[in-house]
């Protein structure tokens, strides 16, 4: 019966890619296994049903899917706060050049990397008229607003929805393995094994500091756009920027502070336990709870320092609602890989994987294939969100079953979806980058392609290298 454990991720994967939708895929795949174990077609589809129950039932999977709806609205509040303004008023004192146009992005990064839409939209408004008022290169600015949304937020492990995303997949993946231990712990070992994300974050540096081109590819002057048209993908509908006080970057600094503090605090404070020091606090935090409660109060305080500003009540109820549902999404293939990791742990994955691929392919090369396969599947549905959720519930357990070490194996599913969300014409942050900087959609992912192409065969490079002589 283990050759059936196959259907379901076989089924996903295939019909994500020629549909480009991954829901109904994880549906069909969800629907597929649970028929499966029960073959029957009424008794099948109550099979998928209360696998989806019980993926709501699990307390952590309730926090992390309260995590994102309430951090969608917390980014959305910010949008009508006048902080973007505040920011984009200062560094028009300053800019005189294209490089000082592009670093006013990174110099906004830190008050919103917390997610790549609200990232893409507040940088780009900001810079956008800088790169104008300089006459630069609009196809360079794109390429910066791309590299820092997705690929450097995928990096930072506190206050983004990426977090808590990034949790929820390993969880579960790390379940169906039997690997013990933090989610959270495992995310943060990955990260420096994020191979693509992270030479794209430094040839986005490059770029900046030294307009760094080469060959035909060379990075021209865009000319004026006809206009971008961003289309709304799995993981969000397209944000409108829009702003209703006056200039005050105070009102996203504030906020951040608070929710960076409270985060930190919490993490202590629900693992400190008796005679912990902080670090060892940290590794029993309870980590989905934590970043729950602390996005929870900062919403609560965010709202009430608004309202002393006499932002209207009524008005951050609306985009209090319309942030958390812009989120639904994510939060939907969220739960659905969770149902979908459960229903092929039942049908025994785990067991046919290695007995079969877990002894047939050498080690060495296994995060190196994931990290191929992961961003073929990315580039071709065009969401790493989506990815991670197809290919986390089959890498995890590959390395284990073939002995690659699990911290490598981690950052290529990582990097190997973060490849669609840099450089797919279906990529919500290369569509989006495209309407805000307005550099057609094409244009932007044959600028930003052949950089990308040089590494990802470094990073393919990287981890065959790594597992092969540093593990």
């Amino acid at each position: 019966m283990h050759w059936l454990s196959l259907i379901p991720p076989f089924v996903t994967v295939l019909t994500a890619v020629l549909t480009k939708r991954i829901i109904p895929s994880l549906i069909l795949g969800l629907w597929m296994g649970s028929i499966c174990l029960e073959p029957n077609l009424l008794k099948g589809t109550i099979k998928a049903a209360e696998y989806i129950s019980a993926s709501l039932a699990d307390k952590e999977s309730a926090y992390i899917v309260l995590f994102l709806f309430v951090f969608g609205a917390l980014a959305e509040l910010f949008k009508i706060s006048g902080g973007i303004k505040g920011f984009a008023a200062i560094a028009e004192k300053y800019v005189k050049s294209e490089k000082g146009a592009l670093l006013a992005i990174w110099a906004a990064t830190p008050v919103t990397f917390l997610d790549c839409c609200f990232h893409v939209i507040a940088t780009g408004t900001i810079a956008k008229p800088l790169i104008e008022k300089v006459n630069g290169s609009r196809e360079r600015l794109a390429m910066v607003v791309n590299t820092t949304s997705a690929q450097l937020i995928v990096l930072i492990p506190i206050a983004t929805t990426y977090v808590g995303y990034i949790i929820g997949v390993t969880r579960s993946a790390m379940r169906q393995a039997g690997i013990e231990g933090s989610p959270y712990f495992m995310y943060l070992k990955s990260i420096p094994f994020n191979f693509y994300s992270i030479g794209m974050v430094v040839l986005s540096i490059l770029i900046t500091l030294f307009g760094m081109n080469f060959g035909k590819w060379r990075i021209g002057k865009a000319g004026k756009a006809e206009g971008g048209v961003h289309e709304s993908d799995e993981a969000h509908e397209q944000c409108e920027f829009e702003e209703k006080v006056s200039p005050r970057a105070t009102n996203l600094l504030f906020p951040l502070i608070v929710l960076i503090s409270l985060i930190l605090y919490l993490f202590w404070y629900t693992g400190k336990g008796s005679g912990r020091s902080f670090m060892e606090a940290l590794m029993h935090a309870e980590f989905e709870k934590a970043i729950f409660i602390a996005t929870f109060a900062t919403v609560g305080l965010t709202a009430i320092y608004y309202l002393l500003q006499k932002i209207p009540l009524g008005e951050m109820e609306t985009h209090f609602l319309s942030g958390g549902t812009e989120l639904l999404p994510p939060i939907v293939i969220l739960i659905l890989s969770w149902s979908l990791s459960s229903v092929t742990k039942d049908l025994g994955f785990i067991d046919f994987v290695s007995k079969t691929v877990g002894v047939a392919i050498p080690k060495t090369f296994i995060p190196a294939a994931i990290f191929l396969i992961g961003g073929f599947t990315s580039y071709f549905i065009g969401s790493s969100w989506a990815t991670w959720a197809l290919i986390m519930p089959l890498g995890l357990p590959l390395a284990v079953s073939s002995g690659a070490d699990l911290s490598l194996t981690m950052g290529a599913i990582l990097a190997g979806g973060s490849i669609g969300d840099n450089v797919s014409p279906l990529g919500e942050t290369p569509v989006l980058t495209s309407a805000i900087t307005e550099v057609p959609i094409i244009d932007h992912v044959q600028t930003t392609l052949p950089y990308a192409l040089i590494i990802i065969l470094f990073s393919t490079a990287l981890f065959v290298l790594f597992q092969a002589i540093v593990f």
